[in-house]
């Protein structure tokens, strides 16, 4: 159950943070075929992510271990390891505030400008490449996916344990956008004006997201920390390293 809920948590943490994915997912939500887009674009996505996670998990071992004799991340005393857990939890306390406060003016992506060009010429298949691409193109630098694919490697989970967690972190994945979806088929009938609302503020909900990803997160590692040093057990059992 301690991996079920890490895989969980990590995952939306990961969904959560990616910059661009739900402002294109939202973005779909606003074109003509809205249904066929976030199918496909969703499909693209996840079934690229499943497909990296799945070849990354047989070389994370080997890195893992590079990472442990380069920089003696096995030997750190646990005491040195949460209170930098907990000083890394209060950084991004920082972060999700400093990011809230510059992101409100930061100007859009080139991704997010060509999708906003094509919104009503897109095909189902081209909502699937951008998908692919996102996955592929974020895959190496997705922390919480990398640690999460170390636990399973530290862990020893035999092949068919690793391919049903990397399909859960992968829904796990796709949920936020999936209930952004669910929400959008709930009101579209009910909304006046609901494709120019998501159209317009598309950004804004994608801010506040990565916001409260990020100060979750910093609190959850300040909280993780705090309770090793309370009672001599983290919350979550374990270190990733």
């Amino acid at each position: 159950m301690d991996l079920i809920l890490f895989t969980l948590g990590m995952s939306l943490v990961d969904s959560l943070t990616t910059t661009v994915q739900i402002v294109v997912f939202v973005l779909l939500l606003t074109t003509a075929q809205p249904h066929r887009h976030a199918a496909g674009y969703l499909a693209g996505l996840s079934g690229f992510y499943f497909a990296c996670g799945f070849a990354g998990y047989f070389v994370i071992d080997d890195l893992r271990r590079f990472l442990k004799g380069a920089f003696g991340l096995d030997k750190i005393p646990d005491a040195v390891y949460y209170r930098s857990e907990f000083l890394t939890g209060l950084a991004l306390v920082a972060l999700g505030a400093v990011y809230f406060f510059r992101s409100r003016k930061a100007q859009k992506s080139r991704l997010e400008n060509w999708v906003r060009a094509r919104l009503d010429s897109m095909k189902p298949l081209t909502a699937f490449l951008i998908g692919a691409f996102i996955s592929i193109s974020s895959f190496p630098a997705s922390t919480p996916y990398l640690l999460a694919l170390a636990k399973y490697a530290a862990l020893g989970q035999g092949l068919p344990a690793v391919i049903a967690l990397i399909l859960l972190y992968n829904l796990g994945y796709a949920l936020p956008m999936a209930l952004i979806w669910i929400g959008y088929a709930f009101f579209l009938e009910k909304t006046e004006g609901l494709h120019h609302s998501l159209h317009e503020n598309a950004d804004k909900l994608n801010v506040h997201l990565n916001t409260l990803t990020l100060v979750g997160l910093g609190f959850f590692s300040m909280a993780d920390a705090a309770f090793y040093f309370a009672t001599g057990q983290a919350l979550i059992k374990g270190r990733f390293f």
